[in-house]
């Protein structure tokens, strides 16, 4: 074939240049991994020195020593996870150097234009990072593509093929699974947010799901909320790549909030999740419309929905002469076990902690009332202990809450019925916020 052999040439020398680059960035990662151990070993070493001290010194102290090494993970994981996202920062710049050279040299050669991804042929979550979901025919389904500019027609057909209990078409029923309760909405169900939404005005949440979560379980949630609320519930789903990726993605979340908050106003190409692009071009529209926002975020969805606020903050000013243009209270976000580290001053905001769930305590507002005052937004932080599957009946009460010596990854960390929607259930049963129509009647 003409060409073919310098094709092959060039294609070995692209693949020399990969080895040689992979090999440099691995050598980076490396240096940055051992670093992070090395740091960590050394605080944590320096912490139970403390700890024996103070302990030996007085048993009276011993809340202050639990505090004293909840900082210190804190402060370790975080520089931790951080420096794991500069790294994969640098690793997919790398990756991505090497891929652009490689698709330009086989389209020299051939003549061929490198392929594009084809949505519909993998079917992979990621395929679906950032896209619009609702219930169709008793189906949950993608309503945009991953990358679609959201326009004010898709969401517009969003809010009308949301999730909605009451609802014929847009509410669940899988006929190949009648008796699963996470696939079919209930006769019950229907019924009784018939009946708690009487004379009430439509209200449409629009969710953001965190970490490690599938499409199939991002869907189940939508359904569980919109069963307790009875509201039309519209996804903004957040694809996961699996456990380290996304909790790499999170790091950088993290790391952009900062950014933001500390000024930085040009958000556009940042590399950010595109779960952000969606959300925040969502509440411009809506805004700009004149139409309130509520959104409901868990976990790295928090984050997601924290950077979305200060974008879409700074494109209401810049479009704005008005010196009190941006976000309000015409925005209200409910966010439960949230990473996100700060969040933009405007909405209306609660935001739900349980101190024994690490990431919020140790990647989100914590349980400090002096980092609320000064990070939470101006909103309200709902701190609580309890056990999974319990009654509605959550300690609230700062002085009495039940911490545990370090808070736990996954234990505490559920949105499902059994953990934080039933503290959203608790303290909303006399707002009119919830209807309790699932499972947590």
């Amino acid at each position: 074939m003409p060409g073919g052999g310098l094709l092959q040439r060039a294609l070995g020398a692209a693949s020399n240049a990969a080895k040689k680059t992979a090999g440099a960035i691995a050598g980076g990662a490396q240096m940055i991994g051992d670093g992070i151990v090395s740091g960590a070993k050394a605080v944590g070493n320096a912490v139970v020195t403390g700890a024996k001290a103070v302990g030996n010194a007085a048993v009276a102290v011993k809340d202050t020593v639990k505090e004293g090494v909840r900082g210190a993970t804190r402060a370790v994981a975080d520089a931790g996870y951080n420096a794991i996202g500069a790294g994969k920062d640098a690793l997919d710049s790398g990756a991505k150097a090497v891929s652009d050279a490689y698709a330009k040299a086989k389209e020299h050669f051939t003549g061929k234009p490198p392929a594009q991804p084809c949505i519909a042929c993998t079917g992979k979550d990621v395929d679906h990072d950032g896209a619009i979901f609702g219930y169709v025919n008793g189906k949950c389904v993608p309503l945009t593509q991953k990358g679609q500019e959201v326009t004010r027609a898709d969401i517009e057909n969003a809010k009308k093929s949301g999730y909605n209990p009451s609802s014929q078409t847009h509410s669940a029923y899988d006929p190949e699974r009648p008796d699963d309760p996470a696939r079919n909405t209930s006769q019950a169900t229907k019924d009784c947010c018939a009946k708690c939404t009487e004379g009430k005005p439509p209200r449409t949440i629009f969710y953001v799901n965190g970490i490690n979560t599938t499409r199939t379980t991002h869907c189940e949630t939508l359904k569980q909320l919109g069963d307790m609320t009875c509201a039309t519930v519209v996804g903004v789903y957040n694809a996961t790549e699996g456990f380290a990726k996304d909790a790499q993605q999170t790091s950088k979340d993290r790391r952009l909030i900062r950014e933001a908050a500390a000024g930085k106003k040009d958000l556009t190409t940042d590399g950010r999740n595109p779960a952000v692009n969606t959300l925040s071009d969502l509440v411009v529209a809506e805004r700009e419309s004149g139409r309130p926002v509520e959104i409901f975020a868990h976990s790295q969805g928090g984050a997601v929905t924290s950077l979305a606020l200060y974008d879409a903050n700074n494109t209401l000013k810049a479009g704005s002469p008005s010196p009190n243009a941006g976000l309000d209270e015409n925005v209200k976000v409910t966010s439960f076990g949230s990473a996100a580290p700060q969040w933009v001053n405007g909405p209306k905001y609660t935001h739900y902690v349980h101190v024994n769930d690490a990431t919020p305590m140790v990647f989100g507002l914590g349980d400090n009332p002096s980092n609320h005052a000064k990070y939470a937004g101006g909103g309200n932080v709902v701190t609580f202990s309890g056990e999974r599957g319990q009654a509605a009946d959550f300690e609230t009460n700062g002085k009495n809450l039940d911490k545990h010596w370090l808070p736990g990854m996954t234990e505490y960390h559920g949105i499902d019925d059994d953990l934080y929607f039933k503290a959203y259930q608790q303290q909303n049963r006399n707002t009119g916020d919830t209807c309790g129509c699932g499972k947590n009647k």
